[in-house]
């Protein structure tokens, strides 16, 4: 795990976003928020490169909007 600055920033950023989506996917009972809140909360501690972490938390959060259930 890398512990720079930017990298803890990307994490927290991350987690946060992460948590709300999971947060409003258990009280509207909306699955995909949910899964994609607990990925976003999870993932940076498996991926140690910054740009990395930026593309797939975009790609998390934008993944309740593109992908209608």
């Amino acid at each position: 795990m890398n512990f720079t600055p930017a990298a803890f920033l990307t994490s927290l950023v991350t987690g946060s976003i992460g948590y709300v989506y999971w947060s409003f996917g258990r009280k509207m009972t909306k699955p995909l928020f949910l899964v994609s809140g607990a990925l976003l909360m999870i993932f940076p501690y498996f991926v140690d490169s910054i740009p990395l972490s930026i593309v797939i938390g975009a790609g998390l959060s934008a993944l309740p909007f593109v992908v209608r259930v």
